[in-house]
Order: structure tokens, then C-alpha cells, then sequence
């Protein structure tokens, strides 16, 4: 049986990739953006959209209520675009919102109870020609087993 945090990230993972507003938007989805030489070459991570989303740290909290194992899964999404001032990195944003509200996150083996979004935050980065979105979204996860 897998971790409630890799079921998690797995059907997020799932829900953004398969939101047509989202992946518009965005080159692709990454769990870790250290790229082969040939994904690079190829445009990764950044691809024609100039902008991707890559998952970033995630915090767990046992959460037990009457002998029920329940999980605070936190976990960050950063969103970055290469494209001039602050609306694209807005866009995707809001499409990640979209994506995560508007479908049931199904872990195979435990139980989903809710995931929201807790904050969002757009900021630049150090690089002048890159805008940063941070959405972190709390989850409670019913752990089976």
C-alpha cells in the first residue's frame, strides 16, 4: 500500500494533467525539475508556453480524531512563467484552483476527505525574467490500513 502523500501527489498530479485550462497554459508538470541534457534540449521544462509547474515542499501532520488515522497533508505547488509581467503566472494559477476544485481527488487505497486551498502567493524571483506563484493546498487524507 502506497504513502497517503504519494496517492495524493499521484491524483493531483492526475487532475492537473488532465485539466485542458491548466496544461494550455503550461509546458507540463513536474515532481522534479533536474532535467536530462536531451529534456532540455528539447525545451523542458519551460516548452512553448514559457511557464511550467513543479511540486515543492510538503508537510505531513498526524491529525487523529477517535481512533481514525487522519493525515494534514500539505503540499506546494510552484507555477512559473517566463512570459512578460505577472497575468500568465495569475492564469495558470487560477487553473490550478479550477483543476483541484472542480474534481474528487481518488486515492486508490485511502480515504480523501477535503483539499484546500490555504495560500497563494505571486512574488518574483531572482531572476528578473521569472515570475513565481506559490499555491499551498491542505488535504486531510483518511489513512487505510
Amino acid at each position: 500500500m502506497a504513502a497517503p502523500e504519494s496517492e495524493l501527489q499521484k491524483a493531483i498530479y492526475d487532475a492537473l494533467k488532465g485539466s485542458a485550462a491548466v496544461m494550455a497554459q503550461v509546458s507540463d508538470v513536474y515532481d522534479d525539475t533536474r532535467l536530462s541534457d536531451a529534456q532540455k534540449a528539447a525545451g523542458a521544462p519551460w516548452g512553448a508556453e514559457d511557464g511550467y509547474i513543479s511540486f515543492g515542499p510538503e508537510s505531513t501532520v498526524a491529525d487523529d480524531h477517535d481512533c481514525i488515522a487522519i493525515d494534514e497533508i500539505t503540499v506546494q505547488l510552484d507555477v512559473w512563467s517566463r512570459r512578460v509581467g505577472r497575468l500568465h503566472c495569475k492564469q495558470v494559477c487560477h487553473a490550478v484552483r479550477q483543476a483541484l476544485k472542480d474534481v474528487t481527488l481518488t486515492l486508490p487505497t485511502h480515504g480523501h476527505l477535503t483539499t484546500d486551498l490555504v495560500l497563494q502567493r505571486i512574488l518574483p524571483d531572482p531572476d528578473d525574467a521569472i515570475t513565481h506563484g506559490v499555491m499551498q493546498f491542505t488535504a486531510h487524507v483518511e489513512e487505510v490500513g
